[in-house]
């Protein structure tokens, strides 16, 4: 049974912690010349990555507070969801721009940008498929592409403190984002009903869409040490 609807002060909490998020992404901008070496590591952004890591843990500790008080709202859910991109854009953008800039050729430098806009593309994508096939602009959460997030968030941090921009570590997170992005299109383009919260594929079955040759439902997941 659900517990009941949060009142006073927790109502608002997750709500808080998600502002705080959105709002102090910006002030990582400023937050760029508190530097110290560590070890063999030189300049490292220390003040710059102590709140980011804060930032970064706010936003699954707004989502345990929500589900686990009862203080979901439609309002929340948007909000978490603008301030996660605009934490992850401001923070990519300030290691690219001010961190790694002098490491980077101007050919790495274009291609690690166009990365950078590829992902948020087929970002935008899960809104416009779920348009076209459910009427509803929203992103899957799945899991694949939960664990993309989460792996920016760790990798932004690890260039960051490196004040460089590995090739390898690009090219990791844009399979990853491609493998979220192709899961959340077919799932659009193939489930009979849609489910925000689908876990993913090799996670969760669901029923087809009717048409010819379509089995009513998906075989069942595969799971390890079956």
């Amino acid at each position: 049974m659900e517990n009941p609807k949060a009142t006073g002060f927790i109502k608002y909490l997750p709500n808080i912690l998600t502002f705080t998020r959105l709002f102090g992404s910006f002030a990582l901008l400023f937050l760029m010349g508190f530097e110290r070496d560590v070890g063999p590591f030189n300049s490292v952004p220390w003040v710059w990555l102590f709140l980011y890591a804060f930032l970064v843990i706010t936003d699954p500790l707004d989502g345990f507070i929500a589900r686990r008080f009862n203080a979901k709202s439609s309002f929340g859910a948007v909000l978490d969801s603008v301030s996660d991109a605009v934490l992850i854009v401001i923070a990519a953008a300030t290691v690219f721009v001010v961190f790694a800039f002098d490491n980077l050729s101007g050919l790495q430098f274009g291609l690690y940008i166009g990365a950078l806009v590829f992902c948020l593309a087929n970002r935008l994508n899960g809104n416009i498929y779920s348009k076209k096939f459910f009427g509803a602009a929203n992103m899957v959460h799945s899991y694949p592409q939960k664990f993309f997030a989460a792996s920016c968030c760790v990798v932004i941090g690890f260039w960051a403190f490196l004040r460089d921009v590995p090739w390898w570590s690009v090219v990791i997170l844009l399979l990853l984002n491609l493998y979220a992005t192709i899961d959340e299109i077919v799932y659009c383009a193939r489930a009979a009903k849609y489910d925000v919260n689908f876990r993913g594929h090799g996670f969760q079955k669901y029923e087809l869409k009717k048409g010819p040759g379509s089995r009513k439902l998906m075989k069942a997941p595969v799971t390890l040490g079956s």
